[in-house]
């Protein structure tokens, strides 16, 4: 793959990270975390709302009120994130479904690829298909379904 089609992917609207666990995001870890609350919250959450319901691991010190006032203030500037005056306090709540944040990720990522490495693209994914089954069955049946969409269309 080359710079070219990698400095396209880094200079699109976000981000692409590998998180610690080896995961695809265009967030931060707070925001990640942030996001995973207002995405549960399901609606207008406040600062208070999604201080609430963050959740640390034993011995981990909470974040402070000003420090997630601040990250749901940037996911709004980032424009993952609406926001709205609720009297003297500001709620906030996400513009994408968790399901489509994931997905524009992936279109972030794997478009360019598609379009400019399609061959060696394919090659490493049926490659990767190929060494575990389980995978390979789950890519064929979704490569079923879209076949069947397709021809329903």
């Amino acid at each position: 793959m080359g710079w070219s089609v990698l400095s396209s992917i880094a200079m699109q609207s976000r981000i692409f990270r590998v998180d610690k666990a080896g995961a695809a995001t265009g967030l931060g870890p707070l925001e990640a975390r942030v996001m995973d609350v207002v995405w549960n919250i399901a609606g207008w959450a406040s600062v208070n709302d999604v201080v609430a319901k963050l959740q640390y691991k034993r011995g981990e010190k909470p974040l402070a009120y000003t420090t997630v006032k601040t990250v749901l203030q940037n996911l709004a500037d980032k424009r993952h994130l609406k926001k709205r005056s609720a009297g003297k306090a500001n709620e906030f709540r996400a513009v994408q479904s968790r399901d489509e944040f994931q997905r524009s990720i992936i279109d972030d990522v794997v478009g360019p690829l598609f379009r400019t490495q399609r061959n060696p693209l394919l090659a490493h994914i049926a490659g990767e298909l190929a060494a575990n089954e389980e995978c390979l069955a789950d890519f064929e049946r979704l490569l079923a379904e879209k076949r069947a969409e397709r021809a329903d269309a």
